[in-house]
């Protein structure tokens, strides 16, 4: 879901509060991963051989692809949700987050190439802005 169906569909406030909760999970799938990968380095035998060892390996190699995974989308959900966050304060009325989308474009995959921005309208005193 877009960050604009979003907000259209919650409100800003509860999208940004969701976007936090999913970013932090990510987060702890992230820290998991990590603790799995460094008891199962602790565990590895490569002197016994056998079916053990390379079973323990590509449960390292699993657990730090999902780990690093995991990291990239967690970043990427809080940045975007902290930018959104910065920008959504009232030049006007200074009023945080009482906001109604207008119109948003590029988050979708055929306008990969233009960043996106939100049409916002204040819901106090009217005045629009544009975040990008």
């Amino acid at each position: 879901m877009s960050p604009a169906d979003g907000i259209r569909k919650l409100g800003f406030r509860r999208w940004y509060q969701r976007q936090l909760i999913e970013g932090h999970a990510w987060f702890v799938t992230c820290f998991l991963c990590m603790i799995l990968a460094a008891a199962c380095l602790e565990d590895l035998s490569l002197r016994s051989g056998g079916w053990k060892a390379v079973t323990t390996l590509a449960l390292i190699a699993c657990a730090g692809l999902i780990g690093v995974t995991a990291l990239k989308r967690y970043k990427q959900l809080l940045d975007r949700a902290e930018h959104i966050a910065e920008h959504s304060t009232c030049e006007r009325c200074a009023e945080y987050g009482r906001l109604s989308i207008l119109s948003a474009g590029g988050s979708d995959a055929a306008s990969a190439l233009a960043p996106p921005w939100l049409r916002v309208q204040c819901r106090k005193c009217g005045h629009q802005w544009l975040i990008e």
